[in-house]
């Protein structure tokens, strides 16, 4: 080939091919063939209003059968868009980019322990956020004296927090908790009654509820050990004073 025509061939695809990245918006994420591919608008490239034909996805995992990263942009997410080869009959989108719409940032905001959204974008950002559209929230916050782990689910306000203090569960629309710190294990409903076990025993607590146990046995503590009753309440039928003595195996009776 000679010196003319190499310019030539290149001149051509400076002209009609298209290297680098250009801004677009997802017009359509519903992919037939099931690949994750979208179909986007680049004003830049292609005008206002014509549409890429499905844009294959570029995505840091994936491949192989059934594996991957599959984290699909939502109609009018902003996109980063190429063309394989620089040729626009072969789209690729290979990642997404934030605006500030009306002023505000597009970023996600972080999550407190409570699972609730902090007002304001962070600054330093310190905190790994991973959050969907409707705000199921997966965060690593690595700033200093405050490392933790947060998975908020949106719908209900269900939270699992792993922090220096231990591991909370809490259920949003009831109001109860699960906390396992170093020392004991406790489980609180949101009236207030608490199960809590340590090292040294388990604690019930109704509060101003009832304990209940039922069986057709109930048998409370060991061959040597003794039952103490506190108090003067009865503990027959509908309160009627019972005789109990304890024997090495005691059992007590409905």
């Amino acid at each position: 080939m000679s010196l003319e025509q190499m310019i030539s061939v290149l001149s051509d695809k400076i002209d009609h091919h298209h290297y680098g990245k250009y801004r677009g918006l997802v017009v359509d994420n519903r992919d037939p063939e099931g690949l994750g591919r979208l179909k986007i608008r680049v004003p830049s490239v292609l005008g206002p209003d014509t549409v890429t034909g499905w844009a294959t996805a570029c995505v840091p995992f994936g491949g192989d059968a059934n594996q991957g990263l599959l984290f699909v942009p939502e109609v009018g997410a902003g996109v980063w868009v190429e063309f394989e080869e620089g040729n626009l009959e072969f789209p690729i989108w290979v990642g997404t980019y934030w605006s500030k719409p009306g002023g505000e940032s597009e970023v996600p905001k972080p999550v407190g322990t409570d699972g609730a959204q902090e007002g304001e974008v962070q600054d330093p950002p310190t905190a790994k956020i991973i959050k969907t559209t409707k705000g199921h929230t997966l965060q690593f916050e690595d700033r200093d004296g405050d490392e933790r782990v947060t998975l908020v689910e949106a719908g209900h306000n269900h939270v699992l927090t792993m922090d220096g203090n231990g591991i909370a569960i809490t259920h949003g629309t009831g109001g109860h908790s699960i906390t396992l710190a170093e020392g004991d294990i406790s489980i609180t409903t949101a009236s207030g009654a608490t199960v809590t076990l340590t090292r040294s025993g388990v604690s019930v607590d109704a509060g101003a509820g009832t304990v209940e146990v039922k069986g057709s046995a109930v048998r409370l503590g060991s061959a040597s050990a003794p039952v103490t009753r506190i108090g003067d309440s009865g503990i027959g039928n509908l309160g009627a004073p019972v005789v109990m003595s304890v024997t090495g195996n005691t059992q007590v009776f409905a």
